[in-house]
């Protein structure tokens, strides 16, 4: 019992007891539409590559807003913030269920979409990231709080995939965006409810932007832990996080399967990624979430090997679950170190970077995954990137060795 206590002591906390189901339930709605997007662009394009391109095409938001979202955050109200952005993620389900249901669903209106939601997050994951140190009081729960937050993902991950599968084969791709919307409605109530409070700066909030932007790339940059921590999850991001965009094409061409399958092998990596980031939220301190990070790259970079040689759907579904586990345990584990060694002042800055370093990495090999998955098939796409993960797991392995975290 006590064990069980310790893995879920930030709910303790009254912001956090609001922060932790909103996010869970908004999380399972955000799922369902991520896969209800990837089935329709893949019906109405057949092309990895094509895909790889609008997923691309839809990350410029990210590149140019979420720098710049850094120092908003860190200069002004982010309880504020967090309500606005979940209303404005409520439009945008609103509008994709509208025009899926309407049947006027094309191409050229998911890139407009996928702009507007990107837009959204550019804002979203630095605030969200930047907000636990406010949810906890006691920062030597941060840790937990962050694992925590890696579990409504997972829950998520879990959850929405199948959920998604089965609406998509029974009711079609609309209900699951007017599903979406419905989710993001408990999250704005429960945000609302939340009692932050922080304090800014005299510097903070009188530097102008540009300025506040420079400190905080040279507040990265000229810390050896935090930049080894940045390339870490941008390769890791690069090569393994395209498989949620490789996974429609997988299932299309390995299995000649429909939804429901692709539903099965996203909510079994669901699974896996859940198991972790409890096992994760039951330790104390961040001592030895260094080598937990390299194993997961190590496990993770074995199971797309696996999976690019397998054409048995137990066994793929299997290998999801062991995926998901090693997946979760490097990017939870990034996280909470980062989290562990920055300042309050920065934090928002630090946090958009490193948003930058996960999604703009993620966007961009979409479109490098599409078109090799296009030239040499599926297959030997999720080897090649396997093998490429797995050498440098080894090397980042080396570094971290000669790297402390403690405080």
């Amino acid at each position: 019992m006590n064990k069980i206590l310790n893995t879920f002591r930030s709910l303790k906390y009254k912001n956090f007891r609001l922060f932790f189901p909103g996010l869970i339930i908004s999380q399972i709605g955000i799922w369902i539409q991520n896969i209800a997007i990837g089935w329709i662009i893949y019906n109405l394009t057949k092309s990895p590559l094509i895909m790889g391109i609008i997923m691309c095409t839809n990350a410029i938001p990210l590149f140019i807003i979420t720098p710049f979202a850094g120092v908003i955050i860190d200069k002004f109200n982010r309880h504020k913030m967090l309500i606005t952005i979940q209303i404005l993620f409520a439009i945008q389900a609103f509008l994709i269920a509208f025009v899926t249901l309407s049947d006027f669903i094309r191409v050229w209106n998911i890139i407009l979409l996928g702009l507007f939601i990107n837009t959204i997050a550019a804002i979203d994951v630095p605030l969200r990231q930047s907000m636990f140190v406010y949810l906890v009081e006691d920062k030597n729960d941060l840790s937990n709080a962050i694992s925590l937050n890696a579990t409504c993902f997972n829950v998520a991950r879990l959850v929405g995939p199948a959920l998604a599968g089965i609406l998509i084969a029974s009711v079609g791709e609309g209900i699951c965006f007017l599903i979406n919307f419905i989710c993001i409605i408990p999250a704005i109530i429960l945000v609302s409810f939340m009692d932050i409070k922080e304090e800014k700066s005299e510097h903070v909030k009188n530097e102008t932007i540009i300025e506040g932007l420079k400190e905080g790339i040279k507040y990265v940059v000229f810390d050896k832990r935090l930049m080894t921590l940045m390339c870490f999850l941008l390769i890791f991001a690069f090569i393994g996080m395209t498989y949620p965009m490789l996974m429609p094409v997988y299932t299309k061409e390995i299995f000649k399967s429909n939804a429901d399958i692709l539903g099965y092998l996203m909510a079994s990596a669901g699974v896996g990624a859940l198991v972790s980031s409890l096992i994760l939220a039951s330790k104390n301190t961040v001592q030895g979430f260094k080598y937990i990070l390299c194993s997961g790259a190590f496990l993770f970079s074995v199971c797309m090997i696996i999976l690019g040689f397998s054409s048995n759907i137990i066994l793929s579904i299997t290998t999801m679950f062991f995926l998901g586990l090693g997946m979760t345990a490097c990017i939870t584990s990034d996280n909470t170190i980062m989290q562990s060694i920055i300042d309050n002042e920065v934090r928002g800055r630090v946090m958009s970077i490193h948003a930058i370093c996960y999604m703009g990495s993620v966007s961009l090999s979409s479109l490098v995954a599409g078109f090799v998955a296009e030239h040499i098939g599926i297959g030997s796409t999720l080897i090649l990137y396997g093998v490429l993960l797995l050498i440098s797991s080894f090397i980042f392995l080396y570094l971290f060795k000669h790297i402390s975290f403690e405080n």
